[in-house]
């Protein structure tokens, strides 16, 4: 039996043949059910780990095994990264002083706090509370979002040997199409080198990248997948990039191997799916919104798409949220 184990986004990824492939499932199933408990509970007062390993079903040695197989981290380790990351929320978000925000996140002084949030974050809490330093705040990535995309990418590769295309094409969904006009404003950005989507830019330098730009209050947006205009564009550097848009007096620590540039005023399409139940449908929401963009008509409503003029914005996937892009356009 061959076994190939990729690193990838913090997950052990493993590549397995067909034979294998219900098994593998079935240990995802099990990650992402302790993944769903963990967001759901690990900051209620009462949780434990006792309480996440008997709600696997499974012995508590074969649930962390499987756990870190998977997500490269122990149970353990990965509670107190999430609970880390919202108490460095707190910081921003609350008056609440360090010491309560320490005794919050189960430790028993400020000093033991401090030191683990430095060791975690590379500052302390009172630099980011009272600085414009980003952070790689921990995101809670669901282990199903990259098997899924795995999954589908095999799918629409057997469609495509079989010319199936034409009868396999998903079917239309309702998404809302908002315009949106931007002021002049700031991109921290980072560059790629061989990417040219979003999960061969996480192959390529990781995804701390979601968290660092979220850790900054004063964002205008979310972290996003960025298509670049060739204009911006630095030489040995593709069309790919991350980043996150902020004002344009914003002044923000830049992080290594970043850069922060200006974006001129420009007006926007946004597209947004609905929200969905299931995990596995994390690259179909994605995938509606682009769909949507290809078959809107903006000349319709006095628009054209403008994709020289500045960067287009992929937002992702949530249950909560659907799926959520937006386009430069221009007024005919």
């Amino acid at each position: 039996m061959s076994i190939h184990v990729k690193i990838f986004n913090s997950h052990a990824v493993i590549l397995i043949n067909e034979g294998e492939q219900n098994m593998q499932w079935d240990k995802i199933d099990l990650a992402s059910r302790m993944q769903n408990y963990i967001r759901e509970h690990c900051m209620d007062e009462d949780f434990s780990m006792d309480a996440l390993y008997a709600s696997t079903g499974y012995s508590k040695r074969h649930a962390c095994r499987i756990f870190k197989e998977l997500l490269y981290k122990t149970p353990e380790e990965y509670v107190r990264a999430v609970q880390m990351t919202a108490s460095a929320e707190s910081l921003i978000k609350t008056d609440a002083n360090i010491l309560d925000i320490a005794l919050d996140t189960d430790y028993e002084s400020h000093e033991g706090y401090t030191r683990a949030f430095e060791k975690l974050f590379g500052t302390t809490p009172s630099c980011y509370r009272n600085g414009q330093t980003p952070i790689p705040l921990f995101i809670q990535y669901p282990i199903k979002h990259y098997y899924s995309y795995l999954r589908q990418k095999e799918k629409k590769q057997m469609e495509n040997e079989n010319n199936l295309n034409n009868e396999t094409k998903a079917s239309p969904s309702l998404c809302t199409v908002t315009v949106i006009s931007k002021p002049a404003r700031k991109l921290l950005v980072m560059y790629a080198k061989k990417a040219h989507d979003y999960f061969s830019f996480c192959e390529e330098v990781g995804c701390e990248w979601e968290g660092l730009f979220n850790s900054i209050p004063s964002r205008l947006e979310t972290a996003a997948l960025i298509t670049l205009p060739p204009s911006l564009i630095p030489e040995g550097s593709t069309e790919t990039a991350a980043g996150v848009e902020l004002d344009a007096d914003a002044v923000v620590k830049i992080p290594e191997g970043c850069s922060l540039i200006e974006l001129p005023p420009c007006d926007y399409l946004y597209f947004q799916s609905p929200p969905y139940e299931n995990e596995e449908d994390y690259c179909t929401a994605i995938e509606l919104v682009f769909q949507a963009s290809e078959t809107y008509q903006p000349e319709r409503f006095g628009y054209r798409y403008a994709p020289k003029l500045a960067p287009a914005f992929n937002f992702g996937a949530d249950t909560r949220t659907g799926g959520c892009i937006s386009l430069p356009v221009q007024k005919l």
